[in-house]
C-alpha cells in the first residue's frame, strides 16, 4: 500500500495537484485518461500539465471559475504515455507560467473528415453522417465500404414465431430503417489531443448524436453513439460497419480464446428463416482468419482461403479405433488455432443444416483417399470419375484442396443448408499411412496455415492481407454477413414473457409507464474499430480488446512524498501471454475456510495466451523479486507442481495457443505488518474492524432479497430459524451450521416485547433470552447444531406482525441474522388446499397485509438537475408492524448513472409506530450530456420481504 512519490524538485504552490495514472494490464501502454479537478479559492489563473521531463498537452472542458475569474474546476483529459505494466506513472498539474489559458477545448474545423498518423476518416452528411471512407495509412488499405457506423432500427416479433420464446432469441421481421436514408448535421472539431466528427440525426423515434473520435497516436477509431427518446417496443437497434476484407471469415473473441464462427443474416425474417446466427463477442469480433489453407497458383502467386468451422469426416470405425491419437491431435491443433471441429462418419448425417444445427461449418476435412474413406470416393466421382487428376495431385504429397461448387455468398444465404457434398470446400488428407498424413497436417497448423495442392480453381481464394475488428463493451451480440459487414446489436426492447413480468409486490414501470425492458431512457454506446496486417494475431486484436475494455485509471491527489518512484511496474509479463490473476497464494475463502492467505505461501499468478500461434515462452517478474516458481493447478490445491526456472528475477514458463497457466511464486519475505482478524466467537468484533457488507446485520436467507451471490465472506457459518412464519403458540427450530473450518460462538436471541421464547429443559421451560441460559455452539468442520424454542404471545399484547431474530457473529466482524415473522392474533397463511376461488383472494389479502408492514412514501416526485450540480432523493419509511424493522435500502438506476448516486446502499432501522427519512444524494457529473434522461428507485429489503418504490425521473437540464 505504498504511495507513489508524487513530490517535485521545485517548491509546491497553490493549485498544484498530482495525477497518478494506473495501468491494470501487464504490458506498458499509452492511452487517454480524464478527471475532474477542483481548485479552492483563489485558484490559479490557468494550469499546465507536466510529466517527469516535459509539458503534456491536454483537453480542458467544462471550465468553471470563481467569482474573481480564477479557475475553480475543469475536466482534464490527456494522453498518458508508456504507463508501466501493472504499474503507474505520475503527472503534475501546476499553475501556468503565463497565467492566460491557451486554446485547449474543441474548436470547429471545416469539412467532414479527420486524420491522424494512422487513419483517415470521412463522413457524408447527406447519408446520415455515415463514414464514406476509413483508410489505414499504415498499410495503405481502405478498411470500409461506404456506410460505416450506420444505425439500424429493426422491428421484431414479440415472441419467436417458431419457438414462442421472447428475449432469448433475436426475432427481426426483416430489413430495418437505417440512418443513412436521411441527412445529418455533421460537424468536425479539433482539440490538442485529436479530432472528432459529430453527427446529429433522428432514426425512428430516437434522437441520436454520434461521435467519431480520432485521437493523436491512437491505433483505433473510437465511436460513441448517444441515443435519447423511445425505441418503442419489440425493436432492435444495431450498428453496422461494411468492412472491406475480401475472403475474410468471422472471428469472435470469447472469454479466453478467439474462434471462427459462421456468417449470419441481418435482413432475414425469422418467420421464414429461424436463425440470425448472432454470436456473443466478449471484447472484440471481426473478419479475417483463424487458420487458412495456402497454395501456389499457376500464375506463381500465392493464394489462400480462410477456414473457421470444420466438419471432419472420419474413414470409419476401424481407423478411429486404431488411430485415436492422430485424430485427437488434429482436432486439438485446429482448436488451438480457433477452428472448431466436429467429427462425423462417411455414411452418417452431414453437419450443416440450420433446422438441426445452431451454426454452420465453412470447410470439410475428409480423412483418407477413396481407398480409405467411402465419402471421399463418392465425392471424387462427381468431379474426377477416372481419378487421374486426383492421382497426379496426390503425388505431390500435400493434402488436396477441392473448392466448393458455389460461392460463399450463395452458400451462406438466409436459411442456409450446406450438407451437399460440393456445398463447401473439402480438404482431403490422404496417404498410404493415413495416421502419418493426419499427424503431418496437425503439425503444419503450428503457423496457422496448411499447405495444400488445389484440385481446381477456388473463386474465394483471394484472402485479404489485413483484418478488421470491432471492439465492444458489454453489448449483447454481434453478427458478420457474407459480404463482411460487421454488426453489433446495441439495444432491444422485448415485450414477450418474461420481459415486463413483475413478481415482487406492486408492479413498477419506467417513469413513462412502460416496461423497464423497453429501455425508454438515454443511452450511450461505445465501440471502436481496429485493423492490422495479417490475421487477428498479427493485427494485435487481443491486446487491443483488453486495452479498450480496461482503460487506464487516474486519481488526483496532493503533491506529497512517498517511498516509491514517480513511475514503476509492480508486475510485468513478457511473451505471448497476459496476466489474468495476481493474488496471495491459497484462498481459504474459496473453500469456506476461516482466515487469510499465509504470506509465507507466496503469490499465485495466472497467465493467459494472448494470441500465440504455437507454444511460446512467457516471463513474469514482480517488483519484489521472485525466489522460486512452480506450476500449480487452477484451484491451487494439492501438492506443488513442477518447478520452473527463475532467470534474472523472472519466472519462465511455456504457454500454448489459447492456453492458461497457473504459477505458484515464492517472494522475499518482508516486514509488512500482518493484518489481524478477530477469532470466530460469540463476542462482537472489535470496533476497528469494518464489516465488508455495508448493511448490518446480514440476513442469512439473502437469496430472498434478490441480491445475487452470497454476501462477503460466503457465510462460512450461518444461523436459521424454521419455519419463517409462525402463529403462536408454536415451536421454532433454531439451527447453526458451518463449512469445512468449524465454528464456535453463541446465538443471541432478539425477542420483541409482546412475545416470549422458551427453551425446554429438565425442569420445564426456561425463558429466553436470559443470563442463565446461553445458546453456545462449538462445531466441527461441516457440523451443525439445533434447538427447539416455544414462542408465545404475552397477555394483553396487541395483535400484529412481530419479528423474532437469532444472531451470530462471523470472523469478518459481521452480524448474521435470521428472522421469523410471528403473526400474533392474526390468521395464519392461506392453506394450500383451499379451492382456487377462495385461495387467490386469501393470497392477495395476505400479500397486502405483509406489504402494509412498511409504509413507503417517495418525497421527491422528480429530479431536474443541471450537469455538475446536485439533487436529493428522499424516501419516508413508516413502520406499521408491532416490532422493529431492520433492513437494507439500495438505490437502483440504469447503467451509466451509477457514479451519480450516493450512497448506493445503506442499512436502516425503524421502531414500531415511528418514521425515518432516507436521503440519497444525486450528483450529476459535469460531463453529462444536457438532455439526458434516466430514472432511479429505492429497493427496500428486510426479513425476506421486498418493496420497490416507484421510479423517479431524472432529467439533466441545461
Amino acid at each position: 500500500a505504498a504511495r507513489a512519490d508524487t513530490s517535485r524538485a521545485d517548491t509546491s504552490g497553490p493549485g498544484e495537484q498530482a495525477l497518478v495514472v494506473f495501468n491494470t494490464l501487464s504490458w506498458p501502454r499509452s492511452g487517454l485518461v480524464s478527471t475532474e479537478l477542483e481548485f479552492a479559492a483563489p485558484g490559479p489563473a490557468w494550469i499546465a500539465l507536466r510529466d517527469e521531463a516535459a509539458a503534456v498537452p491536454f483537453l480542458a472542458e467544462h471550465t468553471r471559475r470563481h467569482p474573481d475569474g480564477r479557475l475553480a474546476g475543469v475536466t482534464l483529459t490527456f494522453r498518458a504515455a508508456d504507463v508501466p505494466g501493472v504499474g503507474y506513472r505520475t503527472y503534475w498539474v501546476v499553475p501556468a507560467a503565463g497565467g492566460d489559458p491557451e486554446p485547449a477545448d474543441w474548436e470547429p474545423q471545416p469539412g467532414a473528415r479527420l486524420e491522424n498518423d494512422r487513419f483517415l476518416v470521412g463522413a457524408d452528411p447527406a447519408r446520415g453522417g455515415t463514414l464514406t471512407r476509413l483508410r489505414d495509412k499504415l498499410t495503405g488499405t481502405e478498411l470500409l465500404r461506404p456506410g460505416g457506423n450506420e444505425l439500424i432500427v429493426q422491428e421484431e416479433y414479440a415472441a419467436h414465431p417458431r419457438w414462442g420464446e421472447g428475449p432469448w432469441l433475436l426475432s427481426p421481421k426483416g430489413p430495418g430503417t437505417g440512418s443513412a436514408a436521411g441527412p445529418a448535421k455533421v460537424t468536425a472539431q479539433r482539440c490538442p489531443l485529436g479530432g472528432r466528427l459529430l453527427a446529429e440525426f433522428t432514426v425512428g423515434d430516437l434522437r441520436v448524436t454520434q461521435e467519431t473520435l480520432l485521437w493523436d497516436g491512437a491505433q483505433e477509431v473510437q465511436f460513441r453513439s448517444h441515443v435519447d427518446g423511445s425505441i418503442g417496443h419489440d425493436r432492435l437497434l444495431r450498428v453496422r460497419f461494411p468492412a472491406d476484407v475480401p475472403g475474410g471469415l468471422p472471428v469472435y473473441q470469447g472469454a479466453t480464446a478467439a474462434v471462427g464462427r459462421p456468417f449470419g443474416s441481418i435482413d432475414a425474417d425469422v418467420a421464414e428463416h429461424s436463425f440470425t446466427l448472432d454470436n456473443p463477442a466478449h471484447e472484440w469480433f471481426g473478419t479475417g482468419s483463424t487458420a487458412r489453407v495456402s497454395w501456389a497458383a499457376l500464375s506463381g502467386q500465392a493464394e489462400q482461403r480462410a477456414i473457421g468451422v470444420a466438419e471432419i469426416i472420419l474413414p470409419g470405425p476401424e481407423f478411429r479405433g486404431a488411430s485415436t491419437g492422430p485424430v485427437t491431435d488434429l482436432v486439438a491443433a485446429l482448436a488451438g488455432q480457433g477452428v472448431t471441429a466436429t467429427c462425423s462418419w462417411p455414411d452418417g448425417p452431414r453437419y450443416g443444416a440450420l433446422d438441426l444445427d445452431s451454426n454452420l461449418p465453412d470447410v470439410r476435412i475428409a480423412l483418407g483417399g477413396p481407398e480409405h474413406n467411402p465419402w471421399t470416393a463418392r465425392l471424387l466421382e462427381t468431379v474426377d470419375p477416372s481419378g487421374a487428376e486426383f492421382s497426379r495431385a496426390r503425388a505431390g504429397g500435400l493434402p488436396l484442396w477441392l473448392p466448393a461448387a458455389q460461392s460463399r455468398a450463395a452458400a451462406f444465404a438466409p436459411g442456409a443448408d450446406v450438407r451437399g457434398a460440393r456445398d463447401l470446400p473439402v480438404l482431403i488428407v490422404a496417404g498410404q499411412d493415413l495416421a502419418v498424413s493426419v499427424a503431418a497436417v496437425a503439425a503444419d497448423l503450428a503457423d496457422s496455415e496448411i499447405q495444400v495442392t488445389p484440385l481446381g480453381d477456388d473463386v474465394d481464394s483471394r484472402l485479404a492481407g489485413h483484418s478488421v475488428a470491432l471492439l465492444n463493451r458489454g453489448t449483447p451480440s454481434s453478427l458478420v454477413t457474407p459480404d463482411g459487414t460487421l454488426h453489433i446489436a446495441l439495444m432491444r426492447s422485448c415485450s414477450a414473457w418474461p420481459s415486463g413480468v413483475w413478481i415482487d409486490g406492486d408492479k413498477r414501470t419506467a417513469p413513462d409507464g412502460s416496461s423497464f425492458a423497453w429501455q425508454h431512457w438515454s443511452h450511450t454506446f461505445e465501440y471502436a474499430l481496429a485493423a492490422g496486417a495479417g490475421d487477428w494475431r498479427s493485427a494485435g486484436f487481443a491486446a487491443a480488446g483488453q486495452e479498450y475494455n480496461h482503460p487506464l485509471l487516474v486519481t488526483a491527489t496532493g503533491v506529497q512524498a512517498g517511498p516509491l518512484p514517480a513511475a514503476a511496474s509492480l508486475c510485468r509479463v513478457d511473451g505471448p501471454a497476459m496476466l489474468a490473476a495476481l493474488k496471495p497464494r491459497g484462498n481459504p475463502l474459496a473453500a469456506g475456510l476461516a482466515g487469510l492467505p499465509d504470506r509465507g505461501a507466496g503469490v499465485t499468478a495466472r497467465l493467459r495466451d494472448l494470441g500465440g500461434r504455437a507454444a511460446g515462452q512467457a516471463r513474469l517478474s514482480l517488483f519484489t523479486g521472485i525466489t522460486g516458481a512452480s506450476r500449480t493447478r487452477l484451484t491451487e490445491d494439492g501438492a506443488g507442481g513442477s518447478a520452473l526456472p527463475v532467470e534474472d528475477g523472472a519466472a519462465v514458463t511455456a504457454i500454448g495457443p489459447a492456453g492458461t497457466v497457473t504459477l505458484g511464486l515464492a517472494v522475499p519475505q518482508t516486514t509488512v505488518p500482518q493484518t489481524t482478524v478477530p477469532p470466530t466467537t460469540g463476542n462482537p468484533a472489535p470496533p476497528e474492524v469494518t464489516p465488508p457488507e455495508p448493511a448490518q446485520p446480514v440476513f442469512t436467507r439473502y437469496w430472498l432479497h434478490g441480491k445475487g451471490p452470497a454476501p462477503a465472506g460466503n457465510l462460512p457459518v450461518a444461523v436459521h430459524l424454521s419455519p419463517t412464519r409462525l402463529v403462536p403458540p408454536g415451536v421454532l427450530r433454531l439451527t447453526v451450521a458451518c463449512g469445512p473450518d468449524g465454528a464456535a460462538g453463541a446465538v443471541e436471541l432478539d425477542v420483541p416485547d409482546g412475545l416470549t421464547a422458551a427453551l425446554p429443559g429438565p425442569e420445564g421451560m426456561t425463558a429466553l433470552p436470559g443470563p442463565e441460559v446461553a445458546l453456545r455452539y462449538e462445531l466441527p468442520p461441516l457440523g451443525h447444531t439445533e434447538w427447539e424454542l416455544t414462542v408465545r404471545g404475552t397477555p394483553g399484547a396487541p395483535a400484529g406482525h412481530y419479528f423474532l431474530a437469532a444472531r451470530i457473529h462471523d470472523r469478518l466482524g459481521q452480524v448474521l441474522e435470521d428472522v421469523v415473522a410471528v403473526q400474533l392474533g392474526l390468521p395464519p397463511a392461506p392453506a394450500r388446499g383451499l379451492p382456487l376461488d377462495e385461495l387467490m383472494p386469501a393470497v392477495e389479502a395476505d400479500r397486502r397485509a405483509i406489504a402494509a408492514e412498511l409504509e413507503v412514501t417517495v418525497l421527491t416526485p422528480e429530479l431536474r438537475v443541471a450537469a455538475g450540480q446536485r439533487g436529493e432523493l428522499a424516501v419516508r419509511l413508516a413502520n406499521r408492524a408491532a416490532s422493529p424493522i431492520r433492513g437494507e435500502a439500495q438505490l437502483i438506476s440504469p447503467f451509466g448513472s451509477w457514479a451519480a448516486v450516493h450512497p448506493w446502499t445503506r442499512g436502516f432501522a425503524v421502531s414500531p409506530g415511528k418514521e425515518i427519512t432516507l436521503r440519497y444524494h444525486v450528483r450529476v457529473p459535469v460531463t453529462t450530456r444536457r438532455g439526458t434522461q434516466w430514472w432511479t428507485m429505492v429497493k427496500l429489503m428486510y426479513f425476506g420481504r421486498l418493496h420497490y418504490t416507484s421510479a423517479v425521473p431524472v432529467d439533466v437540464r441545461d
